[in-house]
């Protein structure tokens, strides 16, 4: 069984509960300044949720004037009333059993980190190290990189733990382990796109999964080509 020495956790739709007003403030916004039908506008978000939103519009609308902002709303109305949301049910009892277990936890998001950090520290939720988006940090190698610089880990030994395909195909990309976390994605989607990979629901699973009662740790993502079809990194 492989030792996991570090893990990474995505934020939205992973350690908070904020998808459902993120998908609702993203659509709102396409249906507003875009003229999409509200469902069209909700999918939109959902197939590109994993990246900065900022990156999102621009593969929506490349190029597109209204862009700049349109991302200027999103992330002010996130700054208002992000801090009206909370963690998932359990998420602190097992974050604080996994650190206890040797493991490092971290937390990896596309938001600001100062929006991150505020929001995990008003809560109390205690981890190893919080990395948020700025030019040239992002969520995916960036992230996994200094992570596994900081701990000492390699790809062997880290899991990322995320809500959307974005997020295991940046796994994959890294060569790191990947674990699924249903909400916006099913389990079915994702070992559709990445194989036999674990998948949870809740995070309380993942002492499971990571083989802290017996079974073995997460497997890489697959190729899909080979298929039939806590101290802040800016101190």
């Amino acid at each position: 069984m492989k030792v996991v020495k570090v893990l990474v956790l995505d934020f939205d739709g992973t350690v908070a509960d904020t998808m459902p007003y993120l998908t609702e403030l993203a659509a709102g916004l396409l249906v507003e300044r875009y003229g999409m039908g509200r469902e069209e506008a909700r999918k939109a978000y959902s197939d590109t949720t994993g990246l900065p939103f900022v990156q999102q519009m621009e593969i929506l609308y490349p190029g597109d004037e209204r862009n700049a902002g349109t991302v200027d709303l999103f992330e002010a109305d996130k700054r208002e009333k992000m801090g009206r949301f909370d963690l998932f049910p359990g998420v602190r009892d097992t974050v604080a059993s996994l650190r206890r277990a040797g493991i490092k936890v971290c937390v990896s998001s596309g938001n600001f980190e100062d929006l991150i950090v505020d929001f995990i520290e008003r809560r109390g939720l205690e981890v190893d190290l919080v990395m948020g988006f700025r030019p040239g940090f992002e969520k995916g190698r960036d992230h996994f990189d200094f992570a596994m610089r900081r701990f000492g880990s390699g790809p062997a030994d880290t899991v990322f733990v995320g809500d959307s395909i974005k997020d295991g195909q940046r796994a994959r990309e890294a060569d790191i382990g990947f674990v699924g976390m249903t909400g916006m994605v099913t389990g079915e989607k994702f070992r559709e796109e990445f194989g036999q990979i674990p998948v949870v629901s809740a995070l309380a699973e993942l002492p499971h999964i990571l083989g802290l009662d017996g079974p073995a740790a997460p497997a890489r993502p697959e190729d899909s080509t080979n298929r039939a079809e806590g101290r802040r990194p800016s101190e």
